[in-house]
């Protein structure tokens, strides 16, 4: 792994994203925040828990994954933006060069169109080809600005058709109605996998945790019944085993929500780096509705006894 590249990769994403900030002072500002957070939760679990926990952990791996992973999001959401508006544009284009005008005048139409980032990254091909670039060349470094496989893709066929002197207002016009069609499928993807993403959450981030949280609260009532029957090396015996098993719980609780991140992002975008943006979320609803659940339990447990 080149730690270099990945880098200068993160800089064009802060870039990209308008982050004012360069990725060695961004990578410590999320580790400060996360340090931050290790000393509050400390603090909220020394007070409220008061027993061996992961809950610092949890808090502090959500904080820093939320922090290094919120340009990505970022960065995903301007992609998504821009290729909700690309076959419009690229359909305003067509058009604009079949009334008669220049290459130059289409570009100025999507760059003067309300299409948000679209319209901004056309500015800055149109300028390039004011400044004496040609078409293709401004194309392709709109599309190298750009993340995006499906604009990537597309630029690439307009500059081929360029090259080979084709009608570029009937080429436009053809892939428009395709990346109209992809994108409608991407939503539809979306739709369709929704009761599995919902599942993984209700599963993930709510029902497994109190489950963990409810048999962790009867372990504790066992260990206190029995610590009047039982000798105090037992009892002490008892009490490792049963800190040992909190900790072992937890942990697998941490392990089963990273899963489940995963699986959601593969189900929902098709995309590994998108648990980004779920795991932290889970984590912090997981341990949350585990401690509810460990407190509801052990009200109503001492109201029963």
């Amino acid at each position: 792994m080149n730690i270099s590249k990945k880098f200068e990769e993160y800089n064009d994403t802060l870039e990209f994203c308008k982050l004012k900030y360069n990725s060695t002072k961004w990578i410590i500002l999320s580790i400060i925040a996360a340090i931050i957070m290790l000393i509050l939760s400390t603090i909220i679990s020394a007070i409220f828990i008061q027993e061996a926990n992961l809950l610092p952990f949890a808090f502090t791996i959500a904080t820093l994954i939320l922090c290094l992973g919120y340009p990505y999001m970022k960065k995903e959401q301007i992609i998504n933006s821009i290729e909700a508006n690309f076959s419009d544009a690229l359909k305003q284009m067509a058009d604009t060069l079949k009334a008669g005008d220049t290459n130059e005048s289409a570009l100025r139409e999507v760059a003067n169109s309300d299409y948000g980032r679209l319209s901004e990254e056309m500015g800055i091909s149109l300028r390039r080809l004011e400044e004496g670039t040609n078409i293709e060349n401004a194309l392709r470094g709109f599309a190298q600005r750009i993340d995006s496989k499906l604009v990537k893709r597309t630029m690439t066929i307009v500059v081929n058709s360029i090259k080979t002197g084709a009608s570029l207002s009937e080429v436009l016009e053809d892939i428009s109605e395709d990346v109209r069609d992809l994108h409608r499928l991407k939503e539809e993807r979306k739709a369709n996998t929704q009761m599995q993403f919902l599942f993984m959450i209700a599963a993930g981030g709510i029902i497994a945790p109190i489950i963990f949280g409810e048999v962790t609260a009867i372990m504790e009532m066992f260990t206190k019944v029995l610590g009047s029957e039982i000798s105090k090396e037992q009892l002490a015996q008892a009490q490792n085993n049963s800190t040992m098993m909190l900790i072992i719980t937890q942990g697998y609780l941490i392990i089963e929500v990273i899963g489940s991140g995963g699986i959601m992002a593969l189900i929902r975008d098709g995309k590994i780096n998108k648990s980004v943006i779920y795991i932290p979320i889970l984590l912090l609803s997981a341990f949350t509705m585990y401690y509810i659940s460990v407190s509801a339990i052990r009200v109503f447990l001492a109201g029963s006894m």
